[in-house]
């Protein structure tokens, strides 16, 4: 397939599978609002046979199958990088990686994907907002100068905006709101499996002592808000205790 026969629509795809590194098929459908899945699987089958995506899908007969997996692949990646002006060097070599992934970091990435159609329900005819935002920034390569009034505004780590947090803490995900009070920050996490205590344990540090600077701390922060995704009652038990043990320690009380 020749870069001029690619769709808008396909272009779409590779930039959506560029923001969240690994998107499943039902969640690529979502997002482009599309009815007819029939359509997303022939765009989708289109791109992985002339090498710009990967999919990962492995039928269990008899079980109901779960929906193929995709990422870029080098010639997607490249893909992106010619549509746009301006590009992020540094996070097109982070994912050039992703076909050896693992299980668990695939599953992070769909569940922000999930995250983000949660907060921002495709609507008919209605551009993608954080598709919109990415590519705002990857025209122009600059920086949102002014931050748009009472819209939330979702971000993964392919397009952070400018705010210390960001690259002190490295959430996963972030989203923010300016009113007139000021700006609400929020900072996604989402928890492995089978994530060890210790990184718990550090990864509460972390925020903890950031958070205990002054430094990030400036006049148009209205909230900030922290989000952390659990998979399993055996770590929401551990982190409420650790929660405890640091707030204690860091606030008194």
């Amino acid at each position: 397939m020749s870069k001029k026969i690619i769709t808008n629509k396909q272009n779409i795809i590779l930039t959506l599978l560029f923001i969240f590194r690994f998107l499943n098929s039902k969640q690529i459908q979502q997002f482009l609002n599309h009815k007819d899945h029939r359509g997303i699987n022939r765009w989708l089958k289109s791109l992985v046979e002339n090498d710009y995506i990967g999919k990962d899908f492995k039928p269990i007969y008899g079980n109901l199958t779960k929906p193929a997996v995709y990422f870029l692949t080098a010639k997607g990646r490249k893909q992106v990088k010619d549509i746009y002006t301006y590009y992020l060097p540094k996070y097109l070599k982070k994912i050039s990686r992703d076909k050896d992934a693992s299980k668990g970091f695939r599953i992070k990435c769909q569940i922000i994907g999930d995250w983000c159609l949660m907060l921002f329900p495709p609507e008919k005819g209605k551009t993608i907002p954080i598709v919109e935002t990415l590519t705002h920034l990857l025209t122009t390569g600059e920086q949102e100068k002014k931050i748009p009034m009472n819209i939330l505004q979702f971000f993964t780590s392919a397009v952070y905006p400018s705010f210390i947090l960001l690259e002190k803490i490295k959430p996963d995900a972030y989203v923010r709101k300016k009113t007139t009070k000021g700006i609400t920050h929020g900072l996604f996490f989402v928890l492995d499996a089978y994530v060890p205590r210790v990184m718990l344990q550090y990864l509460l540090k972390k925020i903890f002592t950031t958070l205990d600077e002054e430094y990030w701390e400036t006049e148009d922060i209205d909230q900030l808000h922290m989000y952390i995704l659990c998979p399993n009652n055996m770590v929401i038990i551990y982190l409420r205790r650790l929660l405890k043990s640091f707030l204690e320690r860091y606030y008194g009380g």
